[in-house]
């Protein structure tokens, strides 16, 4: 097992269909199979589901959120997640993705070596047939046939991202003014760029075990469009600008 006791996975969850559970139970056995490691979830629904979490492993620390409405603000729960954390370097990690081990080890390193932010891939999202998911169970992700697998995104910032704590908080953290799906994952790219930090990646593929699609994970929720509305203001703002309109944000 790899050490991985100085870094924090940190999952919003909402179990929405059994393929979520499935893709939960699959892709924390994952990783503490493979690393000592800590995960954090914060589960926000109608109600608990901390029997079924802790039934996947005792290690997870479980928070639970009661709420009622149908949209999911992932990003303010993954600020909520990083107040807890107790370690400087934070993986923002969705449930339904999964990487080599290599692919972790190599991105906790360019933290420690000064990035902001880093992908544990290059860019390629496959999304991973049910009838593959025997491998991952094997750690034998590196024999899963891409060329039977859907290429979503072939230049994806989404799935996973490692981050140093105290560094992504000189630029924000998550932006809250984004609810439920879309544009979040590339407004954060232009504040880490617009604000001189360093962003990586390192070779290889995303994972991703595939799921039906809900409200929260498609462009049909009500504030896709505000969210497009909200990256196009963070992309034409000056530095100074941006630096000043972060200052506002109360979750810092």
């Amino acid at each position: 097992m790899i050490d991985f006791k100085d870094v924090t996975f940190i999952v919003p969850i909402r179990f929405d269909s059994d393929d979520r559970r499935n893709n939960f139970k699959t892709s924390m056995n994952y990783l503490l199979r493979n690393f000592d490691t800590n995960i954090i979830v914060l589960d926000s629904d109608k109600e608990s589901n901390e029997d079924f979490v802790k039934s996947v492993s005792e290690k997870i620390k479980y928070v639970f959120e009661e709420n009622d409405e149908k949209l999911f603000h992932r990003t303010r729960l993954l600020n909520d997640m990083t107040k807890m954390t107790e370690t400087e370097i934070v993986v923002n990690y969705d449930v339904d993705v999964i990487f080599p081990i290599e692919q972790y080890i190599e991105s906790k390193k360019k933290i420690e070596e000064g990035c902001t932010m880093c992908f544990p891939y290059g860019g390629k999202f496959y999304d991973i047939p049910k009838n593959f998911f025997n491998l991952v169970n094997e750690n034998k992700l590196t024999e899963i046939p891409l060329n039977q697998c859907t290429l979503f995104n072939p230049n994806s910032v989404g799935g996973a991202f490692f981050f140093h704590k105290e560094r992504y908080q000189e630029i924000g953290w998550e932006n809250e003014n984004f609810v439920s799906w879309g544009h979040e994952d590339w407004e954060r790219i232009v504040r880490v760029q617009k604000m001189g930090h360093e962003m990586c990646r390192v070779d290889g593929v995303l994972y991703h075990l595939t799921h039906i699609r809900t409200t929260n994970s498609n462009d049909k929720n009500p504030f896709y469009r505000f969210n497009g509305e909200e990256f196009n203001k963070v992309n034409h703002m000056t530095k100074e600008n941006l630096y000043n309109y972060i200052k506002t944000w109360d979750w810092l």
